[in-house]
């Protein structure tokens, strides 16, 4: 997700997680909805190698289903395949889904090429232990950037607990590299998974 976009969005909010940060979960839950950033004529953030962010999200949210679907949990996904999904029918898909949490996964970028590691949004109070969790398993992989509130759309307008997570810049050379490894990927999706379980309990 383009960061100059982002910017416009965000408030200043940001919490950094150390081992003795305290978090809870959401409640009992059985359902994800998996929201894959940005696809279709939406490609996202470009990376420095001319990857982009929409093929990425969509790999990384099917690892994510794979893991969750074999711990037991249903999985409802916004979008299968790279086409484009307007942001309210995205939250729309999350409302109708009783029972569920909603994480949305993206890649980042930002017009500083330092700029490296994850981070992950959250909008209301009941979401930040979900978007606490996950963030400090992703700490575990990659660079730790924190929990940031935002009012993202699908953050904003959603009924359920919802996250949005960034899984590192595409605009960084390091974590471009890093992120074009499958075996990365896998443990940046292991990672979400944990959050994601810890938060049902």
């Amino acid at each position: 997700m383009r960061s100059l976009f982002c910017a416009a969005l965000l408030s200043a909010t940001v919490v950094f997680l150390t081992g003795c940060a305290s978090t809870s979960g959401v409640g009992r839950f059985h359902t994800v909805v998996l929201d894959a950033g940005h696809g279709g004529i939406d490609r996202g953030a470009k990376g420095v190698d001319g990857s982009t962010e929409k093929k990425y999200a969509l790999d990384t949210a099917k690892r994510v289903e794979r893991r969750l679907k074999r711990a037991g949990y249903r999985v409802v996904m916004t979008r299968k395949g790279d086409y484009f999904v307007p942001l309210p029918t995205r939250a729309a898909i999350s409302n109708r889904t009783r029972g569920a949490v909603f994480v949305s996964i993206h890649y980042n970028w930002a017009s500083r090429s330092s700029a490296s590691g994850t981070e992950t949004y959250y909008y209301n109070s009941r979401s930040y232990p979900l978007a606490a969790n996950i963030q400090r398993e992703l700490a575990r992989v990659s660079g730790n950037r924190g929990v940031k509130r935002a009012r993202f759309h699908v953050l904003r307008n959603n009924l359920r607990p919802s996250a949005l997570v960034e899984c590192g810049f595409l605009s960084n050379s390091g974590d471009a590299r890093k992120v074009r490894s499958s075996s990365h990927r896998q443990r940046l999706a292991d990672a979400i998974v944990r959050g994601i379980v810890k938060s049902s309990r």
